[in-house]
C-alpha cells in the first residue's frame, strides 16, 4: 500500500479523512483502511451493520484494502500487546504514508489510536521488535482532527471530490438520521450532524480558498522545495 489510513471505529475516517483517501485512489494510489474496533459499543447498530457498511464506503472512496483489527471498543490503550499487533499490520502493508487520529481527544479511543499508531510506528523499524516480520517504518504520519481543533500544519482542498466524501459518509445508514429506527439519538444520527460536516469542511476550505478542505497536523513542520508551489492557484 502506498497509504494506510487508521481508525478507532468504522467511520472515523470517512469523516475525517474521506476526501484525501479518495483524492489519493483517484490519483492512482494505493490505498488502505485499518479499523481498530468493530464499533461494538455504538448506542446504534449492531457490529455487523457496521462491517457491511464499511466495506460500502471503501468502494465509494476507491480502497483498495480494508480490514479490522477487533481490539475492544471502548478498551483501547497504548500497550505492548496492541501495539505490536499495529507493528504487523504496518511491516505486512508496508505504507510509505499513515494517516491517523491526534493523539488528544474528547474520545479516549480517538486519543489511543493516535497514540498506539504513532509509537507503532517508530517501533516497526526496529529489528528486535517482532522480530519474526521484516522491518518496515513508514515514512511518513499525519494526523486528522475529530472532537479537538488545533492550529492545521496543512489543509488539502477535497473540493473535488466532496460529493464522493459525503456518499461514503452515508453509507452508515445504521448511524445516521433515521427516524424509522427506534433507537437513542446520538451526535451522529441528529437530522443536523451532515450539515455541520459540510460547515466545517466549508470552513477549512475558506481558510485556503476553496470551496472544501480537510485539516492535517504532522509531528514535524512540512518540507518545501519549491516555495512557488504554495502560491494559490
Amino acid at each position: 500500500m502506498d497509504v494506510l489510513a487508521l481508525g478507532a471505529h468504522p467511520d472515523d475516517v470517512e469523516l475525517c479523512c474521506g476526501g484525501l483517501l479518495a483524492l489519493l485512489a483517484r490519483q492512482g494510489r494505493a490505498v488502505a483502511i485499518v479499523d481498530l474496533t468493530r464499533g461494538e459499543a455504538a448506542t446504534r447498530g449492531t457490529p455487523e451493520e457496521r462491517a457491511r457498511e464499511a466495506e460500502e464506503a471503501a468502494r465509494v472512496l476507491g480502497v483498495q484494502h480494508r480490514e479490522n483489527l477487533d481490539l475492544g471498543d471502548g478498551r483501547l490503550e497504548s500497550d505492548i500487546a496492541r501495539v505490536e499487533v499495529l507493528v504487523r499490520v504496518l511491516r505486512r502493508l508496508e505504507p510509505a504514508l499513515v494517516i491517523a487520529p491526534m493523539e488528544s481527544d474528547l474520545h479516549p479511543d480517538h486519543a489511543a489510536t493516535g497514540r498506539l499508531v504513532k509509537r507503532a510506528r517508530y517501533l516497526a523499524g526496529l529489528r528486535r521488535v517482532v522480530p519474526d516480520v521484516p522491518v518496515h517504518r513508514p515514512r511518513h504520519l499525519i494526523q486528522y482532527f475529530q472532537h479537538e481543533i488545533v492550529e492545521p500544519a496543512f489543509i488539502v482542498d477535497v473540493s473535488d471530490v466532496v460529493e464522493q466524501k459525503r456518499r461514503a459518509i452515508r453509507c452508515y445508514r445504521s448511524q445516521l438520521h433515521d427516524p424509522t429506527r427506534n433507537e437513542p439519538e446520538t451526535m451522529i444520527s441528529s437530522a443536523r450532524f451532515l450539515e455541520q460536516v459540510e460547515a466545517r469542511d466549508r470552513h477549512f476550505g475558506s481558510l485556503i480558498g476553496s470551496l472544501h478542505g480537510e485539516p492535517y497536523t504532522q509531528p514535524h513542520p512540512p518540507r518545501v522545495t519549491d516555495a512557488m508551489s504554495l502560491l494559490p492557484p
